[in-house]
């Protein structure tokens, strides 16, 4: 493989076969890392997805219960896969109707505009660079050895972080969904609740696929505070808002 007559071409080909793999069952690898599973119990949750993606016009979503990332929503798609929402069941049962119904109109507006594939192609990527790091990190006892490998993450958070947390960008996407009326304090409120809620196995391997398919961060103390990356605040988002 490092052979520099053929180790290219062998290493354009296993870079093919990884985009083409993630491409096509992007959305799988991140329902098995949050162990979720179809939402059967709530069926008027279910029709409003199906109303609100006629209204956006775009395909059918796919909702998912997940009980290992209980905090947030997380909005997925790939290239060739089904656009999925797969909603903690400690932030179902935080917000209101309403305040989850902002959340989910604002993620399939990330859908349909294609940043929810972007991000979790971009995701899986790292995902798949990084993961040695974090299968390290769960074997080694040693608490300094552990913090020590937090610094080799410093690429991938602060890559994602530049691409994913410009605040005029953040901003913009805010405006279009506070545009519509019923929705702007809702998803206000919602927004305010999810960044007071703690962070759920946040140093395990799925925390990397996971973190940055959502609309905004819980409370964490996790690599980003060590390594002073942080997003944009919620307080930031309100005012920009008003």
């Amino acid at each position: 493989m490092f052979d520099l007559s053929s180790g290219l071409w062998i290493g354009l080909s296993v870079g093919f076969f990884i985009c083409l793999f993630i491409s096509l069952w992007g959305e799988k690898i991140i329902l098995i890392f949050a162990k979720a599973r179809y939402v059967t119990d709530d069926e008027l949750l279910i029709n409003q997805v199906k109303n609100f993606c006629t209204h956006i016009g775009i395909a059918e979503v796919k909702v998912y219960w997940t009980s290992v990332y209980v905090n947030n929503l997380y909005y997925v798609n790939s290239q060739f896969g089904k656009p999925t929402l797969i909603i903690g069941k400690n932030l179902y049962q935080s917000l209101t109707r309403n305040e989850l119904n902002s959340l989910i109109y604002a993620s399939l507006l990330k859908i349909k505009s294609k940043e929810a594939q972007q991000r979790s192609f971009a995701s899986l990527l790292f995902f798949i660079l990084y993961s040695p790091i974090y299968i390290l990190q769960n074997i080694l006892a040693n608490k300094a050895s552990v913090k020590i490998l937090d610094v080799f993450l410093y690429p991938a958070y602060s890559l994602k972080s530049k691409i994913y947390e410009k605040p005029n960008d953040v901003f913009d996407f805010d405006k279009i969904v506070g545009k519509h009326d019923g929705l702007r304090n809702d998803y206000v409120s919602a927004l305010f609740k999810i960044a007071q809620l703690p962070s759920i196995q946040e140093l395990s391997i799925g925390s990397l696929l996971l973190n940055d398919l959502v609309h905004v961060k819980n409370q964490t103390e996790d690599v980003f505070s060590k390594l002073l990356i942080n997003s944009v605040s919620v307080t930031a988002r309100v005012k920009a808002l008003k």
